[in-house]
This record gives structure tokens, sequence and C-alpha cells, in this order.
């Protein structure tokens, strides 16, 4: 038997199928959902993590074409922030000039690598801000506060299976960044000719390195060591925006142990680069560079600790004599519990040592400290996967960067 069915009602029995399609897709299968852009623009999709705390931004192409990809998908999220951040916060309530806000931003476009102006200019042409507002929120809190952190690493025989599992905080003087955790996201940049991508954390609309992982399983996080060298080279070149530049170039670690022994920095600094077999801390003053490594187990606070410093005006810190943020305690604490756990750190066990306070014995400040542990971080770098937890804001949310590079 024939039966004809009128437009009308072809019409419903599609929208329903279309319904049913959605709600199975959503419903029955949460990873798929969960590991669909929510947008897509040119080649570059715009993901959630997990939870849906933070923004994944996978781009693909030049760094012109990224840039317009990035715009595009954020350009909701960079005009609230910066309408909240430079509007309300800096211009309004700490009284900062819109000019003075604007040369900065100009002064540090002028001196960033050729890839990020780039980058910038894209972005500047999709975002709705247009060039002036794209770079001061490049900029914002590049030179507003000053960082401490910590870093524990663990491999061999402290992990299950000898692969590295590291964990860091960024720690700051400030509470203001707070006001803004739900504007930290992830970038991940798929560059046309390059070795290796590049996954980093920042706030939108950032260049500002702080941590990140490419694409050959390299981890590598900043630490201020300006604690024990206390000069100043500000005709270099700007630290943060070469070491996310070398990002995408060096791909073993060898490169990395060539590049830090022959780059210095414009203020000390402490480097923990992780790759998956192991890790190893470059204690990088302004003037000489000492990698130091361990038998499995190592922890990086705001000092320099290997013996040969004693050749130099190099600053020391001991259980007595504690330095700004507890260097020497938050050290101590990371090593005590990398031992305790032995054998069982996993990234789990990892993210309770970082949950551990400086007043449990651990490393993280406090919440109601001066210091403020702002987000604190753990990566797997043989599995490509980082986990980011904001304080104050989100839990720990997994980011699967293997799904996301090229």
């Amino acid at each position: 038997m024939n039966v004809k069915l009128s437009s009308k009602l072809l019409a419903k029995i599609f929208i329903l199928s279309q319904f049913l399609s959605l709600f199975i897709l959503t419903g029955c299968n949460e990873e798929k959902a969960t590991n669909s852009p929510a947008n897509v623009f040119e080649g570059g999709k715009l993901y959630q993590s997990p939870s849906g705390s933070f923004k994944i931004a996978v781009l693909k192409g030049t760094f012109r074409q990224m840039g317009r990809q990035y715009g595009l998908l954020l350009k909701s999220q960079l005009g609230e922030f910066y309408k909240e951040a430079v509007e309300n916060f800096l211009i309004n309530e700490k009284g900062a000039q819109y000019s003075v806000l604007l040369s900065t931003g100009k002064m540090s476009y002028d001196i960033y690598p050729q890839i990020f102006k780039d980058f910038l200019d894209g972005s500047a042409e999709t975002n709705g801000l247009g060039r002036d507002k794209t770079l001061i929120l490049s900029n914002v809190f590049l030179s507003i506060y000053e960082t401490g952190c910590s870093s524990l690493a663990a491999w061999g025989n402290y992990t299950p299976d000898g692969k590295t599992v590291a964990g860091r905080n960024l720690d700051l003087f400030s509470a203001n960044l707070r006001k803004f955790s739900k504007y930290f996201h992830v970038v991940v940049w798929n560059p046309t000719g390059y070795p290796a991508s590049v996954a980093n954390i920042d706030f939108m609309g950032s260049i500002f390195y702080q941590t990140a992982m490419n694409s050959k399983g390299i981890f590598l996080e900043l630490q201020n060591g300006q604690n024990a060298d206390t000069s100043s080279c500000i005709d270099r070149e700007n630290t943060n925006n070469i070491l996310l530049e070398s990002m995408f170039r060096k791909v073993t670690a060898l490169e990395y142990d060539n590049w830090f022994k022959t780059t210095f920095p414009e203020v000390g600094l402490i480097m923990h680069a992780s790759y998956p077999d192991f890790t190893t801390i470059y204690e990088w003053a302004t003037f000489r560079c000492v990698p130091r490594k361990g038998n499995g187990l190592i922890a990086a606070t705001n000092d320099f600790l290997d013996s040969s410093w004693h050749k130099y005006p190099i600053f020391f810190y001991d259980s007595l004599n504690q330095g700004v943020g507890l260097t020497y305690t938050r050290r101590a604490n990371l090593m005590r519990l990398g031992e305790k756990n032995k054998g069982n750190i996993t990234p789990q066990k990892m993210m309770q040592i970082f949950d551990t306070t400086i007043p449990q014995g651990g490393a993280s400040f406090p919440f109601d400290d001066q210091f403020k542990t702002i987000y604190s971080v753990v990566a797997q770098p043989s599995q490509l996967k980082m986990w980011l937890k904001v304080h104050g804001y989100s839990g720990w949310e997994e980011i699967d960067l293997g799904k996301y590079f090229k």
C-alpha cells in the first residue's frame, strides 16, 4: 500500500529525526559530544574541557590564519575580557590611562617575534576589538604581577611505568587575577612549516608564556629566579617570547640543553623541562646556565641549588633564611611528598601533592595567604596530557592534547 505524506508531516518527521540523533549523540556518547567543537571557522575549532571550565582553541595554518581563527572563535569572550579587565579594572578601578596601556601594548608588539605579530594581526581582523585593543589585551598582565612558582617531577622508580609525571604551581603576589579566572584557556597552535605544535596555558588574548607543552612531549614551565640572581639585562630580547617561540622549533632534549646553555634571559629564571623519560631543571641566570638533574625525583621553587653558584654573586636559602615566598620550605615539602609516594606517583597522585597547602606539608599557598597559588598543572609528556586547576574556580580538568595536535 502506498501512503502519500504531506510536506508538513515530512518536515515534522525530519525535525524529530534530527532531535533523536542529537539525543543519541549527547545522551549515549558523552565523550564524543565533549570532543565535538562548539564552533568552527576557517579550519580552527573551539572546544571545551570535559566539565566546561576552560575553552580550548585548536588552530592550524599560518600564524596569520590561526590569528583569524582565534579572533572569531573567541570573539565574544575577548570582548567581555577586555571590558572587565581593561575598562572596568585597570582604567576605572586602578586609574590606568588608555594611552599608556596602548603605548605599552605597541612597544610589546614591536619586540614580538614575527610569528606572534602575524597572530595578533590576524586576530585583530576578526575579533571585533580592532588592532589597538587587541594589542592592549595581549599585554594586560605582562608587567603587573611578579611570579613565584613551584615544580616537582618524578620518573623511573618513582612512577609505576617509569614515565615522567610533572606538576607545577603558578604563584603570584596578588589576588586580583582571581577576578578573571574564567578567562584562562588553552591555545593549541598547529602551524604550517614547523616541526612541532604547541599548547599554551594563558589568558584569552594574551601572549604571555608560563606553561606549555609541544607535540614532541616536551613540557616546559617558567619559575622566577630573581631571589638568587638579582641582576637585570633589559636590553635583551623578551624571554617569555623567545621561550614560547622555541617550542615550535625544539624537538629533542639535546636541542633544549644546547639552547639554554647558549641563550641568556633578561632576569634570573628557573626552567623546568620535562620529557617523556626524565626532567632537567635549568638554573638560568643572566650570565650563566647550570642544568640540575635528579635520580627519578626533582623539585624546584625560586632559588638556585647547584654548588657551583658559590663562586658567583648568588644568594642561597635554607631553613633559617627562607627568602620571599618560603622558597626553601616549598621545595623541601615537595621532595618529602615525592619520596613518601615513591613508586606510586601517577598523575592523580601528583594532583593530590599539588592540592596540599604549605601548612599541610605541601607547596601550595593557602587561599587566604598574601601569596596566591593561581593555577596548578600536572603533565604526562609521554601521553601528551595535561590537567589544569585554577584555584577557587575549577577542579582538575584533563586536557588530552593528543586529540588536538595535528
